[in-house]
């Protein structure tokens, strides 16, 4: 039994996710519990995550989540949805009462009106810091590359053996409307299968979505690779294939509950207590441990 969570603002979903699972929950009700814990956390939205999420460049809030079960393969997200907080939920419900495996825009706000889900007005999405943020931006037109690339993404391990990926986020801060990064797609933003673990990443989605690195990660891990070296190996091809430098990090869980992670990050900001981390932090629970955040060096 394990989880896993990107950024040190995963460590609440982490250990909701440990509570849960060492309580006989399954993987994907821990991971969707654990993941709402932050989606619905206003503070943390500064992370582009959830409530309190900075809008795109028309002023609204717009959401990207999935979830895939390592099961069956079953998977489900939404894109640009509007006028919800816990995007991971109403992406739970394509995956399990939908025929379908992703909705979007409109589509994916009328189908979480019908699975009962309530919807909120725009401005309720958003913190004064956010409103003010979007403000400047559009005082300053500030360009989007300025900003980092958050994402929330929690793998989960649970003592029958079956592990389950989940993503959530705003995407990056006044991006274009309409606007889908590598998140909520299956193989780029995460990947889970029971015959070898899962991984989800993070950082520049309109890059990482080229090489599908989830699915890559996952891939080896079926075929013999340690966690460690499977991860590695994947975002040293990415920096080598892409050449110029750019943000990405990858975290991975492999059936034995063993953890890894890899990253292009030199340092990280915490922007919420101004904290500098040397490299890529990310939180972890393992059977028999404490959660705790662990940082990842340079590759």
């Amino acid at each position: 039994m394990a989880c896993i969570g990107t950024w040190t603002f995963s460590l609440a979903a982490i250990n909701s996710c440990a509570d849960q699972i060492q309580s006989n929950h399954t993987s994907l009700d821990s991971l969707i519990q654990g993941v709402n814990v932050i989606e619905e956390d206003p503070s943390t939205g500064v992370y582009l995550v959830g409530r309190g999420s900075y809008p795109n460049a028309e002023g609204t809030v717009q959401l990207d989540a999935a979830v895939m079960d390592g099961e069956n393969l079953h998977f489900g997200s939404v894109c640009t949805l509007e006028g919800y907080s816990k995007p991971i939920s109403v992406a739970r419900c394509v995956m399990e009462k939908s025929k379908h495996s992703m909705i979007v825009g409109s589509g994916a706000c009328k189908f979480a009106h019908d699975m009962g889900f309530v919807a909120e007005p725009n401005d309720s999405l958003m913190t004064e810091e956010t409103r003010m943020a979007y403000e400047k931006y559009k005082l300053s037109s500030q360009s989007v590359d300025q900003v980092v690339h958050d994402t929330l993404a929690v793998l989960c391990l649970d003592k029958m053996g079956n592990v389950t990926a989940g993503v959530s986020t705003s995407g990056p801060p006044f991006k274009t409307p309409g606007r889908v990064g590598d998140s909520p797609l299956p193989g780029c933003g995460l990947y889970a299968d029971n015959m070898a673990g899962a991984a989800a990443v993070t950082g520049d989605g309109d890059i990482m979505m080229r090489y599908c690195p989830s699915y890559h990660i996952v891939r080896l891990m079926r075929e013999g690779a340690g966690v460690q070296d499977a991860c590695d190996k994947v975002v040293t091809e990415m920096k080598e294939r892409h050449g110029a430098p750019f943000e990405a990090a990858v975290i991975a869980l492999n059936m034995k509950g063993e953890v890894g992670a890899s990253s292009l990050l030199k340092e990280w900001i915490d922007v919420r207590n101004k904290k500098v981390y040397n490299g890529f932090p990310y939180s972890v629970w393992q059977l028999g441990k404490t959660p705790t955040i662990q940082i990842q060096q340079y590759l």
